[in-house]
């Protein structure tokens, strides 16, 4: 159900994907960073959404190239 039909033009990238394909910049600070933001304020860890933040923020920046290896990556810098 959730596969799209063959040749449909229907985009199934979720938005922040989009952007970050497209080189715009993206909405990471106010999903993620805001996460990162509520966890230091209560003294919560928050390490997969601070990597998360940083690995976008270098897509962002031009210094990574959008990648499937940026997930491993990503979960490394958290520790996971």
């Amino acid at each position: 159900m959730l596969t799209p039909a063959e040749g449909s033009k229907r985009n199934w990238r979720a938005s922040m994907a989009q952007d970050v394909t497209k080189g715009r910049p993206t909405e990471i600070d106010f999903m993620n960073g805001l996460v990162v933001d509520k966890g230091r304020e209560r003294k919560v860890p928050t390490p997969v959404s601070a990597a998360a933040v940083e690995t976008i923020h270098e897509i962002e920046r031009g210094s990574r190239k959008p990648a499937a290896e940026n997930l491993g990556l990503t979960l490394k810098r958290a520790g996971v």
